[in-house]
């Protein structure tokens, strides 16, 4: 029984890392191309808003739903950080995800950063202010983009494992 469990673990974990995980660039976020849960749409449109519930707990908004696409917008506290002169600064982000349930059995998430904030201050700055003008990351957000590319990840992850149960 304890080779079963240990099996059962490792396929489990296994299908969980396989999701890809998704690299900021200066167009931003990719999309990603899944294979739809076997539920119906209209279950996994509901499962889409639980989770927004569940994962977003200091509030979120719901926004055009469909009979199969749904658009969630939430902030995520300390997305990501930067250093200066030693001094470590956190960022706030609101974020966008848009899901697209296809008829092919797959769907599609999109994610993007709407709006930045420190000390709950929108900031001029966005995501492609990350980098130079040839697609190489500026000197100053050396931390910044592994940082949010994780608490993206995060989101994605999340969502997406939620939606399988």
């Amino acid at each position: 029984m304890t080779l079963f469990l240990k099996i059962a673990v490792f396929f489990f974990v296994s299908v969980c890392a396989a999701q890809t995980d998704v690299e900021l660039t200066p167009q931003g976020f990719a999309t990603l191309e899944l294979k739809t849960p076997n539920k119906p749409v209209d279950k996994l449109i509901q499962s889409s808003k639980s989770w927004a519930a569940y994962f977003n707990k200091k509030g979120y908004d719901v926004s055009e739903v469909t009979e199969n696409s749904i658009i969630i917008q939430a902030k995520i506290l300390n997305a990501y950080y930067t250093y200066n002169v030693g001094v470590k600064y956190n960022y706030d982000i609101e974020y966008l995800l848009k899901i697209e349930f296809q008829s092919t059995k797959t769907y599609t998430v999109s994610i993007s950063v709407k709006e930045i904030y420190t000390e709950n201050i929108a900031l001029k700055t966005r995501v492609a202010n990350f980098f130079t003008s040839d697609g190489k990351v500026k000197n100053d957000f050396k931390d910044a983009k592994p940082s949010l590319e994780n608490s993206i990840n995060k989101v994605l992850k999340s969502y997406t494992n939620f939606i399988v149960q």
